[in-house]
């Protein structure tokens, strides 16, 4: 049985003008594990990577990543281990040049510099943006600035990834590109949690999803289950996929039995009836 490198007991986090952004959350993440936390705005999701992540300290409960709490003075001897993408990434984004934010993370940890010239100029060539790397970070599309904040964080080879929204705002080209490397990230190994309410891509980027709102845990489950839930998911205020809103309104009407989520199971379901038929 794989090793639990999360744990999230009973959390409770209020900001100091006094919002509850979390009313008790308890769950666990498993080395290896590709889970989504899955929630509309302001269901608390954010504030839970945040606090898993170890930048922000739980009100009350505990949080223990790689078997540390996150809130203990030991802590920050972990951050290494661990890659954070935030929503945003000018929030992540500060230094003059691409290759300069890639890097800061492990001069600041004081690796050699030969071994971070050779990770950055891998990285960069791995995201496809070598290009870019002596260009202004806020000279860049929302695109490529998503894929350097990605470098940031991947220079370090954390063991666990953690993302917040990243296929927001992110063009069909760039989101395929993404999706492809977070899962080629995870077959070698990387733990990866992700904050989203993008039911469209989740089929692609979980395994396993939980659901919040209103800063509380719905449900969980393996990814087929919850995404043709729609008792749940509208619970906490989301659709299906479109291919499962599809389908659901013709098993309603009783025209199949089956809730594909993505486009290649409805191709498939529908190339074998029609041969059937």
């Amino acid at each position: 049985m794989s090793e639990t490198i999360v744990s999230v007991q009973d959390v409770q986090f209020s900001y100091p003008t006094g919002v509850r952004a979390l009313k008790g959350v308890s769950l666990e993440v498993k080395q290896g594990e590709r889970v989504a936390i899955l929630g509309p705005n302001g269901s608390g999701k954010s504030t839970l990577i945040l606090l898993i992540a170890g930048l922000l300290n739980p009100s009350k409960g505990q949080i223990k990543v790689f078997g540390q709490e996150t809130s203990s003075k030991n802590f920050p001897k972990l951050r290494s281990r661990i890659g954070i993408v935030f929503q945003d990434p000018d929030d992540q984004l500060f230094t003059p040049s691409v290759k300069e934010d890639i890097e800061y993370g492990p001069r600041n940890l004081g690796l050699p510099s030969e071994v971070i010239n050779k990770r950055c100029n891998h990285i960069l060539e791995d995201i496809g943006i070598s290009h870019l790397k002596d260009r202004s970070p806020h000279r860049l599309s929302f695109g490529e600035k998503k894929k350097v904040s990605l470098a940031t964080a991947l220079i370090l080879t954390p063991e666990l990834l953690i993302l917040d929204e990243p296929t927001a705002n992110l063009d069909l080209a760039s989101r395929r590109g993404l999706i492809e490397m977070l899962n080629a990230l995870n077959a070698e190994g990387t733990t990866i949690i992700i904050s989203t309410h993008d039911v469209e891509a989740l089929p692609e980027l979980a395994e396993r999803v939980i659901v919040m709102a209103h800063g509380s845990l719905l449900g969980e489950g393996e990814m087929h289950k919850v995404l043709q839930d729609v008792e749940l998911l509208e619970s906490a205020g989301l659709e299906l996929p479109s291919i499962a809103r599809l389908f659901n309104k013709l098993k309603g009407l009783g025209l199949v039995n089956v809730i594909p989520i993505t486009y290649e199971e409805a191709l498939n379901f529908l190339q074998e009836t029609l041969k059937r038929d």
